[in-house]
């Protein structure tokens, strides 16, 4: 795969510590306007060094029950790597999703507002504190190899208006309740790729101003080879080169999530080791997930199955991404549909078994129910018995006896 644009991130975050039962049981691109600030992320809000906020306290039982809220439901992280790029070989369209239309991102990007989705930055999804509107669901975006068409400048130095960050901006002006937020993995220079963005001489430029804008940057390899074949020392190399060259540009780049190019994982837990965390010279890394490049809706950090080690996506092959916002809306497939509230964890009384406690990060769990109410019996005038023959059953034969 080849590099291209920026990936978008999704920022969730969720707070969790401690156990209520109630009831029963920023976007600041130096050319565009300004925007209505959005609040900052949990994760966002810890590495600046923002002061806390205020602590907010439970939502009713019945407002719960109203929203259908449950943060252990799944969450949608998409994959997407070209949009609009020119035929490679073959069909310009692929059947796996690596190259999509403009205008399909966009129908696509309609489709998850209008199906209450909120877009978070990948790090984000990583904490009890998850902030997003009560009612929505996160989604994150993502985009791989840092292609060109992902984050493309015209001769006038303008955003192209059919690239990624171009097709969000545009989106993000006609809905300002949607946020700039996406996770680019991005692939550094090297002799597999000319620049990051494909656009050598501007990638600082782009760098910068993805994180200026909220986006994520996020690491990718280096070289973009197949992990399944590389050793320790050659995978710690290409996560503390990548690292080096991103920060040496964009010194506030978080870089502390990554995806495997093409989803290829290492043979064993040593090589996983080696993507997770260490240090080549004076580069010390640390990856707080690692996704993988298929598999469906994610788990939600609370789950008691999610593995932050093997994040599953979904593709942007055709329909893919349309049939995931059907199922997810049709709760065919069980959404995360938050509380609104970044301190408490809302799960419905039969969602309760799935929570890890361990997982809270100080965030409280309240548990609403979320079970059908019991009809009141009416009562009934005791009869005696009927008069007339009785009938005897035995086995499974009745008898009538006069």
């Amino acid at each position: 795969m080849k590099p291209t644009v920026p990936k978008i991130t999704v920022s969730l975050a969720l707070t969790a510590a401690g156990l209520v039962v109630t009831g029963i049981v920023a976007v600041r691109l130096a050319h565009h306007p300004a925007a209505p600030s959005v609040p900052a992320s949990h994760s966002a809000r810890a590495a600046s060094h923002l002061p806390p906020r205020a602590v907010q306290p439970p939502l009713p039982p019945a407002r719960l029950a109203a929203l259908r809220a449950d943060e252990t439901g799944r969450i949608p992280i998409l994959m997407y790597h070209g949009i609009g790029c020119p035929a490679f070989r073959g069909a310009r369209y692929d059947s796996q999703g690596l190259n999509i239309a403009p205008e399909t991102f966009r129908k696509q990007l309609a489709l998850m507002y209008a199906a209450h989705w909120y877009p978070v930055n990948m790090r984000d999804v990583l904490t009890s504190h998850m902030e997003a509107p009560a009612g929505k669901t996160p989604v994150v975006l993502t985009f791989d190899d840092a292609r060109g068409s992902q984050f493309h400048y015209l001769p006038d130095g303008t955003i192209d208006p059919n690239c990624a960050v171009g097709i969000l901006e545009a989106f993000h002006q006609q809905h300002r309740d949607w946020p700039l937020r996406a996770t680019f993995y991005v692939l550094p220079k090297s002799a597999w790729n000319p620049a990051p963005f494909w656009q050598p001489g501007r990638e600082t430029k782009k760098l910068r101003a993805l994180v200026a804008d909220g986006f994520e940057v996020a690491n990718h390899s280096t070289t973009h080879r197949m992990m399944t074949r590389l050793s320790g020392t050659e995978l710690t190399w290409e996560m503390a080169e990548c690292q080096r060259y991103v920060r040496d540009r964009a010194p506030q780049a978080t870089m502390d999530t990554m995806a495997l190019p093409g989803g290829a994982a290492p043979k064993n837990h040593a090589l996983w080791n080696a993507l997770l965390r260490g240090h080549l010279g004076n580069i010390t890394y640390r990856n707080r997930c690692i996704l993988m490049a298929w598999g469906g809706p994610s788990r939600s950090w609370a789950d008691k199955k999610f593995d932050p080690d093997r994040i599953t996506r979904i593709g942007a092959g055709p329909g893919w991404i349309e049939r995931a916002i059907k199922a997810l809306s049709t709760r065919r497939i069980p959404p995360y549909v938050s509380d609104g509230n970044p301190d408490t964890i809302a799960v419905p009384r039969s969602e309760a078994k799935f929570v890890n406690p361990r997982r809270l990060d100080g965030a409280k769990l309240v548990v609403y129910n979320d079970s059908a109410p019991m009809k009141p019996k009416v009562a009934t005038k005791k009869r005696g018995p009927k008069a007339g023959p009785k009938t005897l059953v035995a086995g499974k034969t009745a008898i009538r006896r006069a």
